[in-house]
C-alpha cells in the first residue's frame, strides 16, 4: 500500500483533502497519476469483532489525506475533482488552507516504511496515556514505572480499583 512518497522539497505547500467514503485507495492512485504526492500516517488499533480481538493499521486521521501541491502546479482545483477525493479543506471561503509544513515534517520523521507511526521515543513516570492496542483498548492510564525499554507499568482503573498492568510501550499513546 503506497501511503507516502516523501519528497525532499520542503517549500511546497501541503493541503488536507477530505476523502469520499471508502475512497482512500482510489484517491491515492489518481493523485499519483496526476503527479501529486500524498501522505497518510497510520497506527495500529485493536477492536473487538465477533467475540475476538482484531488488530489493524488504521489512519491517524480517518477520512483525510495530506496532499502536496508543487509550486509549478498551483492548480489545486483539479484535486477537488479527483476520484476518491471529496474536497480540499478550506477554512476561508474559496481557497484551501495550507497545513503547517513543520507538522508534516514531524509526522514524516516518525513514520516507518509501511506508513505506521513509531511509538514515542520516551515516556515518563506520571504521563497520562491511552491504550491503543489489546483487550484494554481505549482505557486511560497513568505510567507508574518504566523498568526496561519497550515495556511499561501503568495504573488502570478497573472495577472501581486501580490495578497495575504491564504493557508494551507501543500499545499506548500519550493523551
Amino acid at each position: 500500500m503506497a501511503i507516502s512518497q516523501i519528497s525532499h522539497d520542503l517549500y511546497d505547500p501541503w493541503y488536507l483533502a477530505q476523502l469520499k467514503p471508502g475512497g482512500f485507495k482510489t484517491a491515492v492512485t489518481n493523485l499519483a497519476r496526476q503527479g501529486y504526492e500524498s501522505f497518510m500516517p497510520l497506527r495500529e488499533e485493536t477492536r473487538r469483532r465477533a467475540e475476538r480481538w482484531d488488530t489493524r493499521l488504521r489512519p491517524l486521521f480517518p477520512g483525510y489525506l495530506f496532499v502536496k501541491v508543487p509550486d509549478d502546479r498551483r492548480q489545486w482545483r483539479t484535486i477537488n475533482s479527483t476520484y476518491g477525493v471529496s474536497r480540499l479543506v478550506a477554512l476561508d471561503a474559496g481557497r484551501p488552507t495550507q497545513v503547517c509544513p513543520d507538522l508534516i515534517a514531524a509526522m514524516q520523521a516518525q513514520v516507518l516504511e509501511d506508513g505506521k507511526l513509531q511509538p514515542p521515543a520516551e515516556f515518563a513516570v506520571g504521563d497520562e496515556v491511552r491504550v491503543v492496542s489489546g483487550p484494554l483498548v481505549d482505557k486511560l492510564a497513568e505510567i507508574e514505572a518504566i523498568p526496561e525499554q519497550g515495556r511499561i507499568y501503568v495504573l488502570l482503573e478497573l472495577m472501581g480499583r486501580y490495578t497495575k498492568v504491564v504493557l508494551a510501550a507501543n500499545d499506548v499513546e500519550r493523551r
